[in-house]
């Protein structure tokens, strides 16, 4: 056969005709029982529309409107002999025609035959549609649902004229049609139901999509249609494709089908197929090809800003912080502020400049509401508590968090000045790994408390411990060679920012208590050393570079890096 006589589009109608007036439709041993009618929720606890409900009012919405329904494909395999044809995928769909052409009084041939359970199909061959009361002890799931579904004709259809609902069913009804070879039935089964938990939400999207945008009129015929459709199709598994690479993935913290795309479409973050329709769709609109091409050029739109930002270096950077440090729900807020109103309302200049603010602002754990209304107060209060955090000489003890977040950014800013105006792209697999590393030895620096010594730990030394001590954190100090001798020297102590750089947690155990020409040789050794992660922290390498590592070289350290901040995070 033909690839056009192999996938077709066809009416329920059609359908049937497959049988021959002597086929069966055959539901496989390795297919689930029927379902349909099956309540499910959404995250907020309210019940989502089931699948037969939904179904019948489309119908009914469609016969209404006397226009044609496109529904998700079915995959079979024929067998030309005895024309059954077996289903690998939309045995759901067609036992709800079956049941519901039954109810309908449908006067042709159709058969099924239901090899999962044989009661379920005894259940199917003697349909008795008066005794379809709910039982919840019913032992058969599949059962159960039969009837659900014969209640809900019941309950929906009561007031149609069957007859015309019937004609309207059969000839409306329309889906792709996809006959596969017999061999690869199992296989192909198992591809498709292994992602169906998944996709459900999206595939069903997809197939409304790509419904209204081929809409058989006087000016456009099926041939065209199906060329817009397979255009249409193939750019979103495009996307499909590019938000499934595990990079993409793991930077946008999100393991979606389609990633954020969906979601900033539909301005939620859990997609749901019935709240894109009602509102991405605007129902009252006859010309719905129009609306649904002009859906599909925003989505276009919306995952190409997405993409190139993942591509540039700087945004790529900026975008990927934010996301560490916010959670899901905050995820969103920024995605949406930035990809839905800074990027289409600004020029890239301006935009990279509003993005660099959220970037900066975040880091001082200024919340996305107070950002996006500029917030000078609450900046200056987050601004002064860091600053108070990041001056604290016991950094590495009582605001651990403080100096890994500082030490972060310094290393992503780095990288963001790297190859030219370029930028270079952060490896962010640092984020949950991070660690802070004392530069100078910690074991090696003593200290005093009323005239007694003591260890890094605080406990008091003994005499062999005190002549092993290198550094005393009383010597811990910097004075300008110009500055008057009145001056008061600039102080620090070994846990203060100027003695920490960030590291992988791996790295940092491998350096233990060396002093500092020992890590030095480490972080510099010429070999190939898969081991050692740390050396793509630019920040961290900037340390490693001077000649050597003392008291005044610490509190110098400690005073450039909260000028540094004083700078780059003035009162505002």
């Amino acid at each position: 056969m033909s690839q056009k006589e192999n996938n077709t589009i066809i009416s329920l109608s059609d359908y049937l005709g497959k049988l021959n007036n002597k086929g069966r439709f055959i539901i496989p041993e390795y297919q689930r029982g029927y379902i349909w009618g099956q309540h499910s929720w959404n995250h907020e606890g309210k019940a989502i529309k089931d699948s037969v409900r939904f179904l019948v009012e489309s119908i009914l919405k469609g016969f209404s409107l006397d226009k044609d329904i496109f529904l998700q494909g079915i995959t079979v395999c024929e067998n030309k002999e005895t024309n059954d044809v077996t289903l690998v995928d939309g045995q759901q769909r067609t036992l709800f025609f079956y049941l519901l052409l039954k109810y309908l009084g449908y006067p042709g041939y159709i058969s099924i035959r239901y090899l999962i359970r044989e009661k379920s199909n005894d259940f199917l061959s003697q349909l008795n549609f008066d005794d379809c009361s709910e039982n919840t002890d019913e032992p058969y799931q599949d059962i159960y649902f039969f009837k659900k579904t014969i209640r809900t004709f019941n309950e929906m259809l009561i007031n149609q004229d069957k007859q015309e609902l019937l004609c309207y069913v059969l000839e409306h009804i329309r889906f792709l049609y996809i006959s596969i070879p017999p061999e690869k039935d199992k296989i192909v089964f198992s591809l498709m139901n292994g992602n169906k938990a998944i996709m459900k939400q999206e595939e069903l999207i997809k197939s409304e999509l790509l419904r209204r945008c081929s809409v058989n009129t006087e000016y456009i015929h099926e041939a065209e249609n199906n060329a817009i459709r397979s255009r249409l199709a193939r750019e979103w598994d495009k996307w499909l494709y590019w938000w499934n690479n595990e990079s993409v993935k793991e930077f946008f913290s999100i393991d979606t089908q389609l990633g954020w795309l969906l979601p900033l479409m539909e301005n939620t973050i859990d997609v749901s197929f019935d709240d894109f329709r009602n509102k991405c769709f605007n129902e009252d609109n006859h010309n719905g090809v129009k609306e649904a091409k002009a859906l599909f050029r925003r989505m276009r739109m919306l995952q190409q800003s997405i993409e190139d930002a993942y591509d540039n270096p700087i945004t790529y950077n900026y975008i990927g912080a934010i996301l560490r440090i916010r959670n899901k729900e905050q995820r969103f807020m920024f995605l949406k502020w930035y990809f839905m109103d800074v990027l289409p309302k600004n020029d890239h200049g301006f935009a990279i400049k509003k993005l660099r603010r959220y970037f900066d602002w975040s880091f001082i754990s200024v919340v996305h509401t107070d950002i996006e209304k500029n917030n000078i107060e609450k900046y200056n209060e987050n601004r002064m508590d860091f600053l108070d955090r990041l001056e604290d000489d016991q950094l590495y003890r009582a605001n651990y968090e403080t100096g890994a977040r500082w030490l972060l950014r310094c290393n992503i800013l780095e990288d963001c000045s790297q190859e030219g105006q370029q930028g270079r792209k952060f490896d962010f697999s640092i984020w949950n790994q991070r660690s802070l590393e004392h530069i100078f030895p910690k074991s090696q620096v003593g200290h005093r408390q009323n005239t007694v010594p003591c260890g890094w730990d605080d406990n008091p030394l003994n005499d062999k411990e005190e002549s092993a001590i290198i550094l005393w954190r009383e010597d811990i100090l910097y004075k300008k060679d110009s500055c008057d001798d009145n001056e008061e020297p600039y102080r620090a102590s070994e846990h203060s920012i100027g003695n920490l750089v960030l590291l992988y947690k791996s790295d940092n155990s491998k350096f233990n208590a060396s002093d500092f020409e020992h890590k030095k040789d480490l972080y510099f050794q010429i070999k190939d050393d898969k081991g050692f992660q740390s050396r793509h922290l630019l920040h961290t390498v900037s340390i490693f570079a001077n000649s050597k590592w003392e008291g005044k070289d610490i509190a110098k350290h400690k005073k450039q890096e909260i000028d540094r901040f004083i700078k780059e995070y003035p009162e505002l």
